[in-house]
């Protein structure tokens, strides 16, 4: 690979925006240091304050003439402790414990209040319940209108506030609120690039979020995992959606801990399989929230969901209320580039085409690209499209060669800011095939990507010839001066 496209990073980095980024000049020092995503969390703050940010993410965006994706986060069915008498309450092993969505609930130890309407319709006998980030938990042992009987199998002080995760609800319990609702329709108006569904269980909650947005060219719809139903299904989930989230905080309170690893890991793959972006999150560099620097485990955490397969990396607290925003991108930008290095390097990431056995035209392209760019050492896989099909399908080979995803509409580049390896760059609407490859190499020149007397292998789907519609793939040898 040239020198000038080295620091050309290929994983992508979503930052969470908060109270302690959301100034104008916080945003742009978080898009120099190499934020590709901006994740509005709407269990937080108001539409007003979500929309400045939309506005100041776009206005950062033109000025550095670098597309950042705006990622709305649904709150979904989020279950709460209510408040208790004292702001806390004891619970001891074997105690008896009542939840119940009663208003008048005291809180003061026996009776613990839930701000979840009529919960106990959802929840089965025999069910764990877990609370406080699955320190204490508890297991069903009667039901009785909305009151949900409980046998406490372990301890703890119990803080107002505090979630509620319960892994087995029934079959009607709704993932996509009425809160989620009137969040999206704020986030349709003002075109959010992205929007992330909580606590999917099965494909049918991605298909309710699809039929409520309506139109095609709406936002990507991503699925997060982390609840155990969505990991049970995961394999119906991924095909539905647009990319997927590995929410590994509340996926650690509703499967044993020491499972977290090995669901990140089969997801990663199963997504790279299917040719789906995947994000992982939740405590990438969790110690930054207060210090300057990570520590060792955090930053082989961060190389290793690279090494699984990860397209992006997600920093939640990190960036929204941490003292640290901006160098905690750095190090994922430095952790990054140097994972990428070693595992395009390894002989075995770059030969991974036959674990892929797809049928379908765009697919067969998308290995034989990967295996001409290899093989002819091109500085750049270049994909002029109307669609994101065949850089996502590019990516999941993991090629040397940084791809390029030409779009003529905005809303189609912001929509690939997810995709591993894919540099999405907008170009002129074109008439024909000839105009579109040459405004192509224009453009990529012009942009300072390729350089005059380098090969570029270029990738179309979708292009119409003699009245048909079908895959292209040639090499260009640019070799004239400038």
């Amino acid at each position: 690979m040239p020198k000038y496209l080295e620091n050309l990073r290929k994983t992508k980095i979503v930052c969470t925006i908060g109270p302690a980024s959301s100034s104008e000049v916080m945003i742009e020092r978080l898009a120099r240091a190499g934020m590709d995503c901006a994740r509005l969390n709407f269990s937080h703050g108001t539409h007003a304050e979500h929309l400045r940010v939309i506005n100041l993410v776009r206005k950062v965006s033109q000025r550095l003439r670098k597309e950042m994706s705006v990622i709305q986060d649904l709150p979904g069915p989020k279950i709460r402790v209510g408040r208790l008498k004292d702001g806390s309450v004891g619970i001891k092993k074997g105690s008896t414990v009542i939840l119940t969505s009663a208003d008048d609930a005291s809180g003061s130890g026996k009776k613990i209040p839930i701000s979840y309407p009529n919960l106990a319709r959802y929840v089965r006998n025999g069910a764990s319940v877990f609370l406080s980030d699955g320190s204490i938990r508890l297991r069903v042992v009667s039901i009785s209108g909305i009151e949900i009987k409980c046998r406490s199998e372990s301890g703890g002080e119990l803080l107002s506030g505090k979630g509620v995760n319960i892994p087995e609800l029934k079959h009607d319990f709704e993932t996509f609120t009425e809160a989620d609702r009137r969040h999206l329709e704020f986030g349709l108006r003002h075109e959010v690039d992205m929007v992330a569904i909580s606590f999917v269980r099965r494909a049918s909650d991605i298909e309710k979020v699809r039929k409520f947005v309506g139109k095609k060219d709406g936002p990507s719809i991503i699925a997060k995992i982390e609840k155990k139903d969505g990991v049970d299904n995961i394999e119906e989930i991924i095909p539905v959606s647009d990319a997927v989230m590995v929410a590994r905080g509340d996926l650690g309170v509703e499967n044993p801990i020491e499972q977290v690893p090995i669901i990140q890991k089969s997801v990663i793959a199963s997504c790279k399989r299917l040719s789906k972006p995947v994000i992982t999150a939740t405590q990438m560099l969790e110690s930054m929230v207060s210090n300057s620097s990570p520590t060792r485990a955090e930053v082989t955490d961060v190389a290793n969901a690279i090494f699984d397969g990860t397209d992006a990396v997600m920093l939640s607290e990190e960036t929204a209320v941490g003292k640290y925003p901006v160098e905690c991108v750095k190090v994922l930008n430095r952790v990054s580039l140097v994972a990428e290095k070693k595992m395009l390097s390894d002989s075995r990431s770059n030969s991974e085409s036959s674990l892929f056995p797809d049928d379908d035209l765009v697919s067969a392209l998308s290995e034989a690209s990967f295996q001409l760019s290899q093989k002819l050492n091109t500085t750049l896989v270049v994909s002029p499209s109307i669609y994101e099909t065949s850089a996502v399908k590019i990516s999941k080979f993991r090629p040397r060669a940084p791809i390029i995803a030409l779009a003529e509409s905005e809303k189609t580049v912001r929509k690939m800011g997810l995709i591993w390896g894919v540099h999405p760059v907008k170009i002129r609407k074109t008439r024909n095939l000839t105009e579109m490859l040459d405004t192509s190499v224009k453009t990529l020149v012009e942009e300072n990507l390729v350089r005059y007397g380098e090969r570029l292998l270029i990738v179309c789907d979708d292009v119409k010839i003699s009245r048909r519609r079908g895959e292209l793939l040639f090499v260009v040898e640019t070799k004239s001066k400038r």
